[in-house]
Order: C-alpha cells, then structure tokens, then sequence
C-alpha cells in the first residue's frame, strides 16, 4: 500500500457554526434525487407485477373455464347419446311386438319376453351411463333390467328404489305418466342394497306418446359418473362443482352440498357465456349454462389457489423490492454524502473568504456559479493586469541584475522563470550604457518628455539592429539607457574577435541611424565581458567606469571599458562585489566565491600595478570582510565559527601573491566548508528523524506526509524533497520497504495469518498487503511462507 502524500488541512480556527453535510440542502437535493431515480424502476416493478398477476389469473380462469366447459360438452353429448338409445328402444321391432302383444292374464309369452329382453339387455355396454336402466311393459306389468325380467314391478321395487318414494307414488309418477326426454334432480337411491344419487331419464315408449303410452324406459345415471368429469377441476385447484338443473335442482356435485351452494345466490348465467364472479374475497366461481338441456354448471376455486403462482411472483417482488428500496437508500445516502461533501467544502470555503458567512440561499449551485464567475472574472481581470505590469516587472528585474540587488543565484533564476519574456538564452554577454548627449544640468518639463521621446527612438532604433543578441533594455536616467547583451543559442564566448567587432559595428550602426533620421547624439559605453549571471553587476559597474570616463574624451562615441585608464593609486574592491562574495559565502557556493575572488585578483594586480600601501589597504579589507562573515548567521553560533575567527586574525599579507591567494582561498574554503557541513549535520538529523519515526509509526495505516511534517517539524513538501535527495528514494517506497521487512519477519516467527499480518504492518487490506508484498518480494506471502518453512 503506496503512502498517502496528500497534504492535510489545517482545522480552521473559524468557531463559527457549520452546516452538517448531512444535514445540508446540496445532500437533500443530492438524496431526493437519487431517491426518486430509485422509485422509477421500483415502480416499474409493481406495474409489471400487476400486469402478470393479471395475465395468472386470466390464464388460470380461461384453463378453468375451458375444463367447465369441457366437462359439459362431454356430458351433453352423453346426455344426447342417452336420447338416441331411447329412441332406438322405441324402434326395437322385438321390442315394440312385446308391447303391442295382447296378453292374457293367465299366460305369459314367454319366448317373446325373453327374446326382447336380449335385444335389449345389450344396450348396458354401449354407455356408462345406461349400466343401470330399466323398460316397463304396460301390457305384461314386467320390468325389463339388463340382469334379467321381473314379472312382478313390486320384486323390482324390492331391490331397486328411491329411498325416499313409496312404491304406489313411484308407479303413478314413473310408471303411470307420459314422459316425453324428462330428468328427474338428483335422488337417494338404493341399488340392490348399495346407496347411491341418481338422476333419472324417462322417456315413454313409443317415442311419439301423448296420451297413452305402451311403456317407460327408465335410465338411472349414478352422481358418480357425472362426477367423474368434472373432478379435474376440483382436483387440480382444490375447489368444489355443482351440476343443477333448468329448475334449480341438483344434477351432480362434488365438493359442496346443496345448503352450501344455494347460500351463494349464484345468478343464472348466459347460454354459452361463461361467468366469473368472486364470492366473499374467497371464491372465485365460474359459471355456464348448457345451451342442450338448459343444465347449469358451476365450479368455486379457492382465490389463494388460482392465484398462487401471482402470490409467489407478489412475494419475489416485495421481497426484492424491499431489499432493493433498502440498499437504495442506503446507497443513495452514501452518493449523496460523497458528492455533497465537496461541493458544501467548496461553498464553505466561498463563504468564509467571500465574507458570506451568514449566507443561506436555496441553491448552493447558484452561490458556488455566481462566485465562480466571479472569481474567474476577477483571474481574468488579474491576468489582464499583470500582463499590463509585465513589463515594469521585466524593465525592474533588469534593474536589480544590473545594479546586483539579488542575494544569491537561485533567486534571480527564480525571477526570471516567472518572467518568461526574459528567458536568457545564455549567461555570457556585455552589458552597455546609452547616453543622450545634450542635455546634461538641464531640467524642465519640456525637456524631460523630450528625452522620454528620445529614449523611446533610441530603444527602437536599437531592437532593429539587435540582430543575433538577445536583448534587454531598461532606463537608468532621464538621459541614459542600460544594456543587456547575451549570446544566443549558437554562440559560447563573448570575447571573440567576431563578437567584439560585431557589437561594436552594432553600435556605430545605431549611432548614424538616430543621428541621420532623429538627430540624437549619444555615446555609447561598454562593460568588459561577462559569463555568469552574478557577474553582470560588475560589468555594468565597467561599464559606468566608462561612461565616467568618456567625460574626459568628448570626441569619443563608444568607448570599451577595457580601453579606460587604469588607476594604479586606488585598489579596486566595490561594494556590490563584496556583498556578493558575502552572499556567495553564507549559502557555501564555493564556486561562486572562487569566481568573484579571482576577478578581484584580477583587477588589482593585473589591470592595475598598486603601491604597497594601497595592497595593505585592500588585504585589510578583506580582513574586514571575513569579520563581517563572523557577524552573520549561522557564523554567530559558536559550534559553527570555533577555529575560523583565530584563522583571520592570523592572516598575514604575504610577499608572493600567489600564497596570499592561497591563504585567503583557504580561509574562503573554510568558511564554505563550515556552512556544508552544518547542512548536511542538519540534513543528516532531519533524515534520522523521518526513518526513526517510520521505523517505530509502520504499522499506521494513516501514515501520511502530515504525520511526519508534525513529527519532525518540517513542511511536508520539504520532506519530500529531502528525503529523496539525500536517500534515492521516495517516502513511501522507504515506508512500504519497512513494510514488508517487518512482514517477512512476523511469516518465519509466527502463525498469524496473512490478514492479522497486514494489520500488523499497517495495511487496511489483506489485498493491498498481497499486491505490496509481491511487488517488493516477488512472491506472495503464502508462497513466501511455504519456501521459508
């Protein structure tokens, strides 16, 4: 796990009370939102939870309704073919002799009984229906059944009757009237002993009877086999039927008794339209009416049964609906609080440099956009400003590099990377001052805004002949312009024939372009040459020596400090070059200070031939300047400075310059070595710091940056950029390295498992310590462990 380098804030000491986020309008409207995208799925759910428990039941009613009516056309039709054997009775020639025979009422015909009775005894196998009928014969008073001839009607009663019919009313209501396809509702009755619920068919014989018949064909349909179709329906759903008649009357039923039925008020239905009616929130009743015999059929369904696959679906719904509402919510308040958090920061933050702190307007995003626009009209405005200032700040750093107003070289690289119009393409070059001859001792306003014009004519003229120098200008006077000429890209030194003449074929040129078109004199002075930018400072200084100079010699438009004579009365230690030798000291750029040394070197015993009192003066100023050093920090701490303050009082001018310039190197050395060495102790220290710290705070899993910056007071971008320095390394590298160090360590001494290992070395995931592990190792954990056991 790589190490947080994202700086903390600092808690604001504003005590003002702050909205919770949680409790902020921007979570509201990010909760409602999130909420109601939640219920348009939801709601979807339910519409099509509803449309299927609509399609179930519409199925499950058409599939019962199809059985219905099913059931009823086969019982029609069985119905129908109980007809036609009755008509085929009344056609039975055999038949028909025997009732049409004269009987005499001593003597039976026997044969032709007989013979009519097998004719007849047949028509039991044709249909289910017809296993128990029997036919009357008026004119023999004998029954014929298909298990033989009663030759008395009472033996028959006897063994087959209504339970509830005495025989003199069955004999006038069955066998005594005309029946013309007439069913009798359902009856008890006994079968040769055995109990059972018949309807029962009557048809006279012959079929056209109306006022005097010659017999009765009886058909019994036992309630079981009428039963037998319709108990598909109660079987599959768990529910009841009821057959009943034009009348009312019970035909056939299953499941229900007739109290129960007739207490349901069921309205008579439609010919050949099925009815759906739901009876007490319960029952689901399906209704129709026979279009044959007038029969209704009834079948009641249990609504939870029907409904069952449509109660399954309603219970997979809500309880997917109720989990999904649940975690919904609970991550919509997750979205709504990461998103919201930032942008009530943002608002916050508007508000309290904004000074709105009192404000609570309705839309935050209105606030967070009017102070945006704002804020970005403000950059702008900004921009434009500094884009107007630009140029002062360019025309002041070439100031302060002329003049040498910079402390050290890193701070004038750091200026001129944010000007960057003022990218210097080398560090060698000249520097030069442009006089306006003329008007020396004259002040008027007139005359300042024509030398403001004059110098505006100069500069121009001086871009155009610019060439291949790269070129920075700035005023110095009223009547005197300041030059910085470096090389470009392609050029390296500044004192080459070639440059030299070109620089000054450059100046004569502009010489004759502002004297022939403006009328401008000017003359013209050149510094001696310089390659570093600290060194600028001194060849602006030649370059004023010049110009100083030039007063002497009129007739001279351009003069080159080299060609200025060198005064042998005066040593030559400037001001400015001493405050950089003091600077170059106080930061150990041992380079820097070798250079500014040698080029005093080089001006006072060189370019000039001193007498031995101006040499005594210009060693007792450099003695002068190491005391100063002594007065500065870090030379005031007495662990720094022990030894340096005995080492200049004891510096002697010597007779051979070249050991006074090697005591005095020695001593500048020194100094230098002192202010290393103190930076690289304290160096050192911060560093043991940092990895002490690491090594004993591993195992946090918050370790960050902040941490350590609070540890061992240092800003953390500080940190950062030491520690790499100084170790080759980045802090988290160095910290997960500790890491798994420690890890391997707890895998060969111990039976913690790799989760308790990852949370013992700081990671907030077995996962995270897995990957880190590998990464570091090459193996992970496991493995590791294996190979070490």
């Amino acid at each position: 796990m790589k190490l947080m380098l994202n700086p903390r804030r600092h808690a604001s000491t504003n005590h003002k009370p702050k909205i919770k986020p949680i409790h902020s309008p921007i979570f509201r409207s990010f909760l409602i939102s999130y909420v109601l995208i939640l219920i348009i799925p939801m709601l979807t759910g339910f519409i099509s939870y509803y449309v299927s428990a609509g399609i179930i039941k519409s199925s499950s009613l058409e599939a019962s309704t199809m059985l219905l009516n099913q059931s009823k056309d086969v019982l029609d039709r069985r119905m129908e073919e109980v007809e036609n054997i009755t008509r085929q009775l009344s056609l039975d020639q055999e038949l028909n002799y025997v009732l049409n025979e004269q009987v005499d009422t001593d003597s039976y015909n026997v044969y032709a009984l007989w013979k009519s009775w097998r004719n007849t005894a047949a028509y039991s196998l044709t249909n289910t229906f017809l296993e128990d009928f029997y036919i009357y014969l008026n004119n023999y008073h004998a029954v014929f059944t298909p298990s033989g001839v009663f030759v008395r009607p009472d033996d028959f009663f006897d063994l087959y009757h209504y339970q509830n019919v005495e025989p003199k009313q069955w004999k006038e209501q069955i066998l005594g009237k005309i029946h013309r396809r007439e069913t009798l509702p359902l009856q008890p009755y006994n079968n040769n002993g055995k109990k059972t619920n018949v309807i029962t068919y009557l048809q006279s014989i012959p079929f056209d009877s109306f006022q005097h018949s010659l017999g009765t064909v009886v058909i019994l349909i036992d309630e079981s086999e009428i039963v037998k179709m319709l108990e598909r329906i109660p079987q599959q759903y768990g529910g009841w039927a009821y057959i009943s008649d034009k009348d009312g009357n019970a035909i056939a039923r299953i499941g229900i008794d007739d109290t129960q039925f007739h207490a349901l008020n069921i309205p008579e239905p439609n010919l050949n339209q099925p009815s759906s009616t739901l009876v007490a929130d319960k029952t689901l009743l399906i209704s129709s009416r026979s279009a044959y015999n007038g029969w209704t059929y009834v079948v009641g369904l249990p609504k939870s049964v029907v409904m069952q696959q449509s109660a399954f679906i309603a219970k997979v719904t809500w309880t997917i609906t109720a989990s999904t509402l649940l975690l919904g919510i609970v991550a919509a308040l997750l979205f709504a609080y990461r998103n919201s958090a930032p942008i009530n920061r943002i608002v916050t933050v508007f508000r309290e440099q904004t000074g709105q702190g009192g404000y609570r307007g309705k839309n935050a995003f209105d606030f967070l956009q009017g102070n945006i626009s704002n804020l970005l009209a403000s950059q702008r405005s900004l921009e434009e400003e500094l884009k107007r200032q630009l140029p002062l700040l360019e025309d002041a750093f070439v100031k302060r590099l002329l003049k040498g107003e910079f402390d050290s070289l890193q701070e004038v690289r750091t200026s001129m990377y944010l000007l960057p119009n003022l990218n210097l393409k080398s560090e060698a070059g000249y520097t030069a001052i442009i006089r306006i001859n003329g008007y020396s001792g004259v002040v008027s306003k007139e005359i300042i805004r024509e030398l403001n014009a004059a110098r505006w004519l100069v500069k121009k003229c001086l871009l155009e002949e610019a060439g291949a120098w790269q070129l920075s200008v700035t005023d110095i006077d009223s009547d005197k312009i300041g030059l910085l000429l470096t090389l470009g890209e392609e050029e390296t030194d500044p004192d080459s024939p070639d440059m030299a003449s070109g620089i000054e074929a450059m100046f004569a040129r502009l010489r004759e372009e502002v004297k022939e078109e403006y009328r401008i004199q000017i003359t013209v002075a050149l510094g001696g040459s310089f390659d570093a930018l600290s060194d600028i400072s001194r060849s602006f200084e030649e370059a004023k020596g010049a110009l100083d100079y030039s007063m002497l010699r009129e007739e001279e438009a351009f003069i080159r400090y080299r060609d200025v004579i060198k005064e042998s009365t005066s040593y030559y230690y400037p001001i400015d070059m001493e405050l950089r030798m003091l600077n170059a000291v106080k930061i150990g750029e041992l380079q820097e200070v070798h250079r500014i040394f040698e080029q005093l070197l080089e001006h006072n015993f060189s370019e000039r031939q001193l007498s031995a009192e101006m040499v005594q003066q210009l060693f007792g100023e450099l003695k002068g300047t190491f005391f100063k050093l002594l007065q500065h920090s870090p030379f005031t701490d007495q662990s720094v400075s022990q030894g340096l303050k005995a080492r200049v009082e004891q510096l002697q001018l010597s007779t051979s310059l070249e050991r006074f310039r090697n005591e005095v190197l020695g001593l500048l050395e020194a100094f230098c070595s002192r202010v290393l060495k103190m930076k690289e102790d304290s160096t050192g220290e911060m560093i043991g710091k940092i990895i002490a710290y690491l090594d004993n705070h591993y195992s946090d899993a918050d370790m960050n940056l902040y941490k350590i910056s609070l540890a061992v007071e240092l800003p953390e971008k500080s940190i950062s950029q030491l520690f790499k320095e100084q170790t080759g390394e980045h802090v988290s590298d160095y910290l997960e390295k500790i890491r798994i160090k420690n890890a391997t360590d707890y895998l060969f001494n111990s039976e913690h498992t790799i989760d308790e290992i990852s949370q013992y070395v700081g990671y907030n995931s077995a996962h995270a310590f897995r990957r880190a592990f590998k990464r570091v190792s090459g193996v992970s954990p496991s493995i590791y462990r294996k190979t070490v056991n």
